[in-house]
């Protein structure tokens, strides 16, 4: 069967009524271009001069069902939704800014900060433990052992040292 061949002249509109198919490129040469899906373009993708792509309003892209996807819940919010896991592999993973959790932080490696972390009204600061309100308790099943490379182990009260051991 001979391969038909469509020429049209710039501006001129393709209408096609049942699938296309395309054994090549397809350019759309104009800065927004804009490429429409459904029977009345409720999804659209435009073309953003020298920037990328533009999936329009609250529209999303899933993946395998509806339960996965990515889309733009607010403006300057990007939303990785799955209904089971989001897995990010990589040699480094970086991430600037706040990170706010809901639920349980399980690490399989060691926790590594520069400035040191609190948990409730406890921080671990570089070499001391802060508790900003009421007392703290060393509870353990075993011995507490006390191993300091100076030889003496000193108590104070509201930094006035008062004993020596």
């Amino acid at each position: 069967m001979p391969s038909k061949v469509a020429n049209f002249q710039t501006g001129a509109a393709l209408t096609v009524g049942t699938d296309l198919t395309v054994k090549d490129d397809i350019s759309l040469d104009s800065d927004g271009a804009v490429l429409g899906f459904g029977d009345d373009n409720e999804i659209t993708l435009t073309h953003v001069h020298n920037s990328g792509l533009t999936l329009n309003s609250t529209s999303k892209i899933n993946f395998g069902d509806t339960g996965t996807f990515i889309h733009q819940s607010a403006d300057g919010v990007l939303d990785l939704v799955s209904d089971n896991e989001i897995e990010i592999n990589g040699t480094t993973i970086d991430i600037n800014g706040a990170v706010d959790m809901s639920s349980t932080l399980t690490v399989a490696g060691s926790i590594i900060t520069s400035t040191g972390f609190s948990v409730g009204n406890t921080a671990v600061l570089g070499q001391e433990i802060d508790v900003s309100s009421g007392d703290l308790t060393l509870d353990v099943a075993g011995d507490i052992i006390l191993d300091a490379g100076g030889a003496e182990v000193k108590f104070a009260d509201d930094g006035t040292q008062y004993g020596t051991i």
